[in-house]
């Protein structure tokens, strides 16, 4: 989904082009403008790029507002390519890509009626996503710790151990020590992680373990979050599908998690 904050179409490639890098860099700090634009005759486009490779999150991103409203034709597009590689999100990074060709784009209008564009049609598209054990173990370090913190239990030596269950489900174990004042614990979270064709991911069947008062005391902080996200789903591709259809959708366990997936047009 890309937030034009306008009310109306852009009328030009070059002001499609302004428009967008104004809009990624609300939410990404990069070091150049993010996205280009290459003319075919507008609103047919040669090619939309969007590089967001060594960029990262804001702090206090803008989040778009979600619309109910029915799309309408907005842009043709001949090659559509997005990558960030790598995409720092706080203490952790992934990397992404996107490409497809024959786009089309559909605009609506969020709940300030400004323009939304969202993928419509494409053919022959390619998602991947993907971070590596070490990056997932800063990340599930950082949310720990933010909930350690407010209880003064001090958490680290955290580890991640994945196990793939099948191409679209695997395992995920997470053990960490827990610290209060002189006394130090053991704990461990286990879990689920499901995926399903439209790239959500569900986390399910999560626990919380661990021997003497301090793993007790540590799980009972964390099981009001555990509980929140228990039986949740997360999107990972934030762009709206239209009338995509994935396929062949995959988890993979290597030397990093990635996730990947074909996309075209439903027949």
């Amino acid at each position: 989904m890309f937030p034009l904050h306008t009310t109306a179409l852009p009328s030009s490639a070059s002001e499609l082009e302004r428009l967008l890098n104004a809009s990624l860099q609300r939410i990404f700090v990069a070091q150049s403008a993010p996205a280009t634009v290459s003319d075919h005759s507008y609103p047919h486009l040669a090619a939309i790029t969007i590089s967001l490779d060594g960029a990262r999150l804001r702090a206090d991103p803008t989040r778009p507002s979600v619309s109910s409203d029915k799309m309408a034709p907005a842009l043709e597009v001949d090659q559509l390519v997005f990558s960030a590689s790598p995409l720092s999100l706080g203490p952790a990074s992934i990397d992404l890509a996107l490409s497809a060709r024959d786009v089309q784009l559909g605009q609506a209008k969020d709940s300030n009626g400004q323009v939304l564009l969202s993928l419509k049609n494409a053919r022959d598209g390619h998602a991947a996503i993907s971070a590596t054990p070490a990056s997932l173990e800063a990340l599930i370090t950082g949310l720990a710790q933010d909930q350690g913190n407010k209880q003064g239990i001090a958490i680290d030596q955290v580890q991640l151990k994945l196990r793939q269950e099948s191409e679209d489900s695997l395992v995920a174990e997470v053990r960490l020590r827990a610290r209060k004042l002189f006394l130090s614990a053991s704990v461990k979270v286990i879990g689920k992680l499901e995926l399903d064709d439209q790239l959500n991911l569900k986390i399910s069947g999560l626990n919380c373990t661990g021997d003497g008062g301090i793993a007790t005391l540590a799980c009972g902080i964390l099981k009001p979050y555990l509980e929140k996200i228990e039986g949740r789903k997360f999107p990972l591709m934030s762009l709206a599908l239209g009338e995509i259809r994935l396929r062949d959708v995959r988890l993979n366990v290597g030397d990093k998690l990635s996730v990947t997936a074909e996309f075209g047009s439903a027949t």
